[in-house]
């Protein structure tokens, strides 16, 4: 009967040579395999240098990818800007705030401006080139630095900083960018959309895309991929719930299909609603009368996160056709600060949420059962946080 690990294969030879190179060959190879499970990433990296035979073994992605699923709990990806870290632009930690792997910085001018689907987007703040890269693998992915040829003479009338979008196609496994950049034509403002294929090489294009006929969205969380679609807030919308307290639920968000490049469904938002102590609320506190709208991925599905009035609520997307949401959590603040954003990341096994609250400077973990907050890891410094689902063990290559 064939054996049903993973490695039986390949690995059992790899594993049986690598034994008797070390000499511990008196050992099974279940007992082996299962020991090296067991050790941390920092110390199998350096049992790579015992012979080629380990070395291997333990850059074996399937071994790599057994090992990572041992680790305990969720980690954070943390990266500075260009005045911060010093030597370090990227900090992988556990939620403890124990920094497990930290990526060196190559370029002293190099500021981390957002990271998704484990891949870190960085730019040059002396050059203004962007790249995209892999902390584990250490690939870089250079975007390109020429506009697409029908925007070529719409370079130097841009307004502000371009918004870059990562997705992964769903099908092929390919990296795609969405940009889009403000634009002053004739005293008028537009914005502009373009679509790169990442690679390694310095083959990249920027292909010119259609607008979807009304503006998105450029605050903060209001954009993000799930399953290789793009969900984009629609600007009036976002507008009309965050200042007017109006809600235009009809096409709340736009969508485009990384994989055929082509604008999809518009999808119907929740049924937000504005409490009558909303306002008092706003003035007790001296604030503006200014709110949050934006998105969230929890357990690979839409959210639309909505607040503070005074609940912080986590609306979750059940029917696209219908445009059926269901409110899945609320959460209630003591003290509002100046209301930054509230940006969820993950949903724990226990129910338990890691959201970062700019307002404390920390990620922190809210129990829905308590509705109380704990701080988890100190944020200060850095420029973007996002989850880690990468494995540690390529990490150390």
């Amino acid at each position: 009967m064939a054996s049903s690990k993973p490695w039986a294969v390949p690995e059992t030879r790899i594993v049986q040579a690598a034994a008797a190179a070390s000499g511990i060959g008196v050992l099974p190879l279940d007992a082996v395999y299962e020991i090296l499970l067991r050790l941390p990433a920092k110390l199998l990296c350096r049992l790579r240098i015992v012979c080629r035979l380990w070395r291997s073994l333990l850059s074996d992605m399937q071994f790599a990818a057994a090992h990572a699923a041992r680790q305990p709990g969720p980690l954070v990806m943390a990266g500075y800007d260009q005045n911060a870290g010093g030597g370090t632009l990227v900090n992988i930690m556990d939620l403890s705030g124990q920094i497990v792997k930290q990526v060196r910085r190559i370029d002293g001018s190099d500021k981390v401006m957002s990271m998704d689907l484990d891949l870190v987007c960085v730019k040059n703040i002396d050059s203004g080139i962007y790249r995209f890269l892999n902390p584990a693998t250490g690939a870089v992915y250079h975007l390109p630095t020429f506009f697409a040829d029908e925007h070529m003479g719409l370079s130097f009338n841009l307004i502000g900083e371009p918004k870059y979008i990562l997705g992964q196609v769903h099908n092929t496994g390919e990296y795609k960018v969405l940009r889009i950049f403000f634009h002053l034509s004739c005293a008028l403002h537009c914005q502009l959309f373009e679509v790169c294929t990442l690679n390694s090489g310095s083959h990249s294009r920027w292909r010119r895309k259609e607008s979807p006929g009304e503006f998105v969205a450029f605050c903060k969380f209001t954009r993000l991929v799930i399953d290789g679609i793009v969900y984009l807030l629609c600007s009036d919308s976002h507008r009309s719930v965050t200042f007017h307290d109006q809600v235009f639920e009809k096409d709340m968000i736009i969508t485009f299909n990384l994989e055929t490049e082509a604008w999809g469904t518009r999808i119907r938002g929740p049924p937000i609603s504005f409490p009558n102590d909303a306002a008092q609320m706003f003035h007790n506190f001296g604030l503006p009368k200014t709110k949050q709208l934006s998105l969230a991925n929890l357990h690979g599905s839409l959210a639309v996160v909505h607040g503070p009035a005074p609940y912080m609520d986590f609306w979750i997307l059940m029917d696209i056709d219908k445009g059926q949401w269901v409110k899945q959590y609320s959460m209630q603040f003591e003290q509002y600060g100046h209301l930054k954003y509230v940006h969820p990341l993950l949903v724990l096994g226990d129910g338990r949420i890691v959201v970062h609250q700019e307002d404390t400077g920390f990620l922190q973990i809210y129990d829905p059962r308590t509705n109380t907050f704990t701080n988890s890891v100190e944020l200060n410094h850095y420029s973007a946080v996002n989850m880690y689902t990468g494995n540690l063990l390529s990490l150390d290559k």
